[in-house]
């Protein structure tokens, strides 16, 4: 069963006409905010309320612009869509709806959204969902079983599989990849990847973890202090 929870009741909500064509976010680089989880304990968070905690870390103000490069833009906040956050709680799928604010940068007249890290640029289900995922099917879980907890399709769960093995070799290189098992990947994702290190990734291969090949790549980043 899918749970769909509205946003807070204290948050306006402001719609685009519609969601940006692909056309349209062709050229709106995302700024990913990285290294926010390393000062919580994300485990004691909804996926909803992790979202909106991350997003009030990001300064807006010390995010340099991802196209043109200039530091510190005078950003205009220039709309507001919603796009589907899906997580897993308490052995529940739960689907929320939440707010992205973008922004236009006054120097080259691009606009960007702002997402946290656990956020994947165009995918619904959130990173930690996914590596869920993957550590049930890593740990040898029954196929349908996956796919009945977690409501996706068979084809779903391989093209991740299939995904998750190419960021991992990609992330650690050829050789490491060869003696780093799957297990231990996950294992150390849960443990420090999460936290501090998704930033590497993105500087290496300009895209974000688990975005898909078939996606633009993004670049711009932030980083609290």
């Amino acid at each position: 069963m899918v749970i769909k929870r509205k946003e807070p009741h204290d948050l306006a909500v402001r719609l685009f006409p519609r969601p940006p064509t692909y056309e349209e976010e062709r050229y709106a680089f995302m700024i990913r905010g990285f290294s926010l989880l390393c000062k919580i304990n994300f485990n004691h968070y909804s996926t909803l309320a992790l979202f909106y905690h991350c997003m009030r870390m990001i300064d807006i103000r010390n995010c340099p612009c991802p196209k043109c490069g200039t530091r510190h833009p005078d950003w205009d906040e220039h709309a507001t869509y919603i796009r589907y956050l899906i997580g897993f709680e308490k052995g529940d799928v739960v689907c929320d709806s939440v707010e992205i604010t973008r922004f236009k940068c006054p120097s080259c007249g691009t606009t960007h959204g702002i997402l946290p890290e656990f956020v994947i640029p165009f995918k619904s289900h959130s990173l930690f969902f996914v590596l869920a995922v993957m550590k049930d099917y890593f740990m040898g879980l029954k196929i349908a079983d996956i796919s009945a907890k977690y409501e996706i399709s068979v084809s779903t769960l391989y093209a991740w599989k299939d995904l998750f093995l190419k960021h991992k070799r990609m992330w650690l290189g050829v050789l490491e990849d060869t003696l780093t098992s799957t297990e231990q990947f996950l294992t150390f994702l849960r443990n420090e990847g999460l936290k501090r290190r998704l930033h590497e990734f993105f500087a290496a291969t300009n895209r974000s973890f688990f975005q898909g090949c078939g996606n633009p790549p993004r670049s711009g980043r932030f980083m609290p202090d």
